[in-house]
């Protein structure tokens, strides 16, 4: 099926189209879809599309499925046709055929053919946050803006799962130099959320790596919950997963790194403990108990093989403060943040019940498992970026506890 972008230039699978009198196909299927396309050849796809055109034939541009390389070149001849940018092309051809999974490397080599590759390597003082109306992304935007012009596009602006263009062209528009990944799907812990994920990143990778810009991707202290028992989580200990969210996040770091082999991909892995705070409601076990605290319910808590679970829980202005520094940074590689003191479940849960005056009991269910207490060593980030922890988990508790007490109604 021809999915015509103009009245003269259209698209399509090489199966499902025939040379006729009057339809001309610029066959792309010798190009490749990843990065490698010399600019001269295609250069000379657009070309001969063009001299179709002025002969008054109809072009339709084939590759296998009719997906990348056949938009990516189609935009390059209709940009010429109509002498018009080439990033406007770009934007006809997804209007006109509804296409989002046009290579950004394939892009690439058309405007270097078209002689519209000049881009500076990015403002960098221009920073865009994806996910930055979530509870990381707001805080972090918030103290961007003193110094930085910041970005945050909606889901809507650009859909991370639905392809790696529109992203492109924002970057572009706006000669961004640095970007946070901090978008999640919205239900992060099942399998389908692995894949989700993976594309997600795989999208913002592709579009860091044709364009240079410096990438940020905070990780976490979940690749370490296969560990049995306590351990002070510097750099170099290996990571070793369990569960899916911890699993995802591994397999992320992953590609991060097979990125940087192949490409030389500038990024900063950082990977901290839990955050909290108050624009938050996780983690959901602060807010259950605190919740059970104020009605004087029973609060439950978990002991599993090697006892109660314990948390580095890092509020989210400390966190922020450690993305601060490293943004304003040359610093590339894998930095670790938190507080540098795990305490218990049950710890937490008395707390709770002392600040609040409850009357809750504290039981302790038995989980027939092991579980991973993980502090986070940030001695390298403090030798080098001079970040220290400011809020103990007492005067970040103090906070949330004011919260409760000004609006019954916990936000998201």
């Amino acid at each position: 099926m021809i999915r015509w972008i103009s009245e003269d230039i259209g698209s399509s699978s090489h199966s499902q189209v025939e040379r006729t009198s009057e339809i001309y196909i610029v066959d792309v299927r010798d190009l490749v879809d990843k990065p490698g396309n010399l600019p001269q050849v295609a250069r000379n796809k657009i070309n001969e599309g063009l001299g179709q055109l002025k002969s008054g034939k109809r072009v339709v541009v084939c590759c296998d499925y009719g997906m990348s390389r056949s938009n990516a070149v189609a935009a390059g001849i209709l940009s010429r046709y109509q002498n018009i940018p080439f990033d406007a092309a770009v934007r006809e051809v997804l209007m006109q055929t509804g296409e989002r999974e046009i290579k950004v490397d394939v892009l690439a080599a058309v405007r270097t053919a078209l002689e519209e590759s000049s881009r500076n390597e990015g403002d960098k003082s221009a920073v865009l946050i994806t996910g930055g109306s979530g509870f990381l992304g707001s805080a972090l935007s918030e103290g961007l803006r003193e110094s930085r012009k910041v970005f945050n596009p909606s889901r809507k602006e650009i859909d991370l799962l639905g392809g790696a263009v529109e992203l492109d062209l924002f970057i572009r528009n706006h000669d961004v130099g640095c970007l946070v990944h901090l978008a999640n799907p919205h239900v992060f812990n099942t399998n389908k959320a692995i894949g989700e994920t993976l594309v997600m990143l795989k999208n913002v990778l592709d579009v860091c790596r044709t364009n240079s810009i410096r990438l940020i991707y905070p990780s976490g202290w979940e690749v370490f919950s296969g560990y049995k028992g306590d351990y002070n989580a510097n750099e170099s200990l290996p990571a070793q997963p369990k569960g899916v969210y911890g699993e995802t996040k591994y397999l992320c770091e992953l590609l991060l790194e097979q990125e940087r082999r192949n490409y030389g991909l500038d990024y900063v892995l950082l990977r901290s403990g839990p955050i909290y705070g108050a624009s938050s409601n996780r983690p959901k076990f602060i807010f259950n108990f605190l919740e059970k605290a104020v009605r004087n319910e029973r609060i439950v808590t978990h002991r599993y093989e090697n006892g109660f679970p314990r948390l580095d829980l890092l509020h989210v202005d400390d966190l922020t403060d450690a993305m601060l520094r490293i943004i304003n940074s040359d610093y590339s590689g894998t930095l670790h943040v938190g507080s540098g003191r795990a305490i218990s479940t049950a710890e937490i849960a008395q707390l709770i019940v002392k600040m609040t005056g409850s009357s809750s009991e504290i039981e302790h269910a038995q989980i027939g498992e092991y579980v991973a207490n993980i502090t986070m060593d940030s001695t390298r980030l403090k030798s080098i970026l001079g970040w220290q922890p400011r809020i103990t988990f007492e005067a970040g508790l103090e906070s949330l506890l004011h919260q409760r007490r000004s609006s019954p109604a916990l936000t998201t």
